[in-house]
């Protein structure tokens, strides 16, 4: 599964995406200070299903594709927002994966992190939060579409 998600994310450019995205949005010290009552209307805009988990400050949904579950997460900090994934197929525990798009980006070019001043993009206002998750959601439907394909095949 592992040599799927790879292939994958390879043909859709994710580490070159994710920098772009990086280096678009790095503006560390002018970062937003969002809040939950800021981004959650703008979170269940892209996909309502995403819900609010007070404790982790995240926002988490989960999706089945044949016999695996993946769970998403959304955060966000101090203007810096991530997205991250756990993959586990039900009743088998050596197949469970977790990471984030920084780590996927790695995975696809090693040298990612030095191409990038963070390797998480960072918000300086709404509007840069919904563009940053507009780019989250149309890599995820890449990858989705793609992954369903490859699960039927």
């Amino acid at each position: 599964m592992q040599e799927l998600i790879l292939g994958i994310l390879k043909e859709i450019e994710l580490d070159k995406e994710y920098a772009k995205l990086c280096e678009r949005y790095c503006d560390f010290d002018n970062s937003a200070n969002l809040n939950n009552k800021e981004v959650n209307p703008i979170i269940k805009s892209f996909d309502p299903s995403f819900k609010y988990i007070a404790r982790d400050r995240t926002f988490l949904k989960e999706t089945t594709f044949e016999e695996y579950t993946v769970r998403f997460f959304i955060g966000f900090k101090s203007g810096i927002t991530g997205f991250g994934y756990l993959v586990w197929k039900e009743g088998d525990n050596k197949n469970f994966y977790k990471g984030d798009l920084k780590t996927l980006s790695k995975e696809v070019d090693a040298e990612f992190e030095d191409r990038v001043k963070y390797n998480r993009p960072i918000a300086t206002s709404l509007e840069d939060f919904k563009e940053i998750l507009s780019k989250y959601f149309e890599l995820f439907e890449s990858f989705k579409q793609r992954f369903q394909e490859a699960l039927k095949s």
